[in-house]
């Protein structure tokens, strides 16, 4: 697998964490991929060929596709030679390049021609697909998401709560967190589901499992890790595990220690040995 990660224009920090490129990316052997939930979005660009999302027990397949919030894992599969250019996207990123349909796309993989004009799309497909360097390519989708990019459809409130929620560790009251960014519970949920695709407390939970799962490497047991991240009790914590990973953390975590990409990106083999 290839895949080099890139850091955004200054004028796309705001709204993209990293823009990732990558040449045959399930390899020779196809290897079944998996993304974990972390609250980002995904616009992905492919110039190959197709790619096989199972999401919930739905399947889809697209070439470019956008990945929308996501409380479960995403497993990824090649149909041939998978090859593109991801930009993934801060929680707030989506609405900025195409407003009013972030709560729509969430929990799904959605074809970019459904969301942007499709001669758009295929121009940029038939430009990755003749440029030869990685850097090329990802000036090309930063060229066109500098295109599409409307400032004027961003919520400050709403971007202030998501860095709240995640340095809390997923921990913030959401009734104390609504009405410090003076707004009622009901509206600021609204809101929360209009820009970012998931309710406060959905995220809040992604934010704290996700946070879980590293603070193994320093913790000794599961029974500790929950203590330590918020919740009840240790079932508490393994019931979402299975929820959201539909895993248990103990055939989790080896392929967590052992991953390359996990931390930048929440990719993984989950077939992986260390």
């Amino acid at each position: 697998m290839s895949l080099k990660t890139f850091a955004p224009s200054k004028l796309l920090a705001p709204y993209v964490t990293a823009i990732w490129d990558y040449e045959d990316l399930t390899g020779s052997d196809n290897l079944m991929l998996s993304i974990l939930p972390d609250t980002a979005t995904y616009l992905c660009f492919l110039y190959a060929d197709l790619l096989q999302t199972t999401h919930k027990g739905g399947v889809y397949t697209t070439r470019s596709g956008l990945a929308g919030f996501q409380s479960f894992r995403s497993d990824l599969g090649g149909l041939g030679k998978v090859s593109g250019v991801s930009a993934r996207l801060t929680p707030w990123g989506l609405n900025v390049f195409r407003s009013g349909i972030v709560k729509d796309c969430a929990e799904k993989r959605v074809d970019c021609r459904d969301i942007f004009p499709r001669y758009s799309i295929e121009k940029i497909e038939d430009k990755l697909s003749n440029m030869r360097t990685a850097k090329e390519r990802v000036q090309c989708v930063e060229d066109f998401l500098l295109a599409v990019l409307n400032r004027d459809n961003e919520d400050l409130l709403i971007q202030k709560a998501c860095r709240d929620l995640s340095a809390s560790n997923g921990n913030h009251p959401i009734r104390m967190l609504a009405r410090n960014l003076g707004l009622t519970e009901r509206t600021f949920e609204r809101r929360f589901l209009n820009h970012v695709g998931a309710t406060p407390k959905k995220y809040a939970r992604v934010v704290r499992l996700r946070h879980a799962i590293f603070q193994r490497k320093t913790l000794s047991t599961w029974a500790d890790v929950a203590c330590a991240v918020g919740y009840y009790d240790q079932s508490h914590m393994i019931h979402d595990f299975q929820k959201l990973y539909g895993i248990s953390p103990e055939s989790l975590y080896p392929q967590i220690d052992v991953s390359q990409t996990i931390q930048f990106s929440g990719l993984l083999n989950l077939n992986q040995t260390a």
